[in-house]
C-alpha cells in the first residue's frame, strides 16, 4: 500500500509527464506544419509579424471561449472532466488535473480546429499567415500550459504575473468569471473579469 507521500510524488511526476507531453506535441504541431507552408510560400517579414500577432490573440480567444463554455458545461464530457480540476485544488492528486488539454491527441485537435480558418483565408486570399499563427498559437499553447502549472504546482515566475495568478485563483472561488489564465484580454472585452477585491 503506498503512503499519502508516495501518491503525490506518483501524481506530480504523471502530471509533469503529461505537461511536458502536451508541449512537445504543441511545438511539433506548430513547427511542422509552419515549416511546410513557409516552404511553399515563404512569408515576408511584415506576414510573419501579422501572423505572430493575430496568432497570438486568437489563442487567447480560443482559450477563452474554451474555457468559459465547454469546459464549463455541467453534464457534458467537456465539462465533467474539467471539473476533476477544480475539485482536485489542494488535493494530492492535483497535479493529474492541472494539464489544459488532458492528452497529446487533444493538442493535436486544438491545432487542426484553429488553424482551417487561416488556411483557407491563405488559400482564397493569398495572405500567408498562417506559419505565423502556428508558431504563435504553438508559443501561446506551451506558455499558457507551463504557467497554469506554476500557478497550482508552484515555481518561479516573474513578479509581473503575480496579478494573473490571483486572478486565475479567483477562478477557481468564483468559476464565471476570470477564464483566462495569464492574459485577460477576452475577460476584459467580454466583461467577465472580476475586479480585485480591496
Amino acid at each position: 500500500m503506498q503512503s499519502s507521500a508516495q501518491t503525490d510524488v506518483i501524481a506530480l511526476r504523471r502530471g509533469r509527464e503529461i505537461n511536458t507531453s502536451n508541449a512537445i506535441t504543441a511545438a511539433l504541431c506548430g513547427a511542422v506544419p509552419a515549416a511546410i507552408c513557409a516552404w511553399q510560400q515563404f512569408p515576408s517579414p511584415k506576414m510573419w509579424l501579422a501572423g505572430l500577432l493575430v496568432g497570438f490573440v486568437w489563442a487567447n480567444g480560443f482559450e477563452y471561449a474554451l474555457h468559459r463554455w465547454p469546459l464549463h458545461w455541467p453534464g457534458t464530457w467537456t465539462g465533467d472532466g474539467h471539473m476533476l480540476h477544480h475539485a482536485s485544488l489542494g488535493q494530492p492528486n492535483e497535479p493529474l488535473y492541472v494539464n489544459l488539454a488532458g492528452r497529446p491527441l487533444f493538442v493535436v485537435g486544438m491545432f487542426v480546429l484553429n488553424i482551417w480558418p487561416f488556411v483557407l483565408a491563405d488559400y482564397f486570399l493569398h495572405l500567408n499567415l498562417t506559419p505565423g499563427v502556428l508558431i504563435s498559437f504553438a508559443a501561446y499553447f506551451i506558455l499558457t500550459e507551463e504557467i497554469h502549472w506554476r500557478f497550482h504546482m508552484g515555481g518561479w515566475l516573474p513578479r509581473w504575473l503575480d496579478a494573473a495568478r490571483a486572478r486565475h485563483m479567483r477562478h477557481h472561488d468564483v468559476p464565471t468569471t476570470d477564464f483566462a489564465i495569464f492574459w485577460p484580454l477576452f475577460d476584459v472585452l467580454l466583461r467577465t473579469a472580476k475586479p480585485r477585491s480591496r
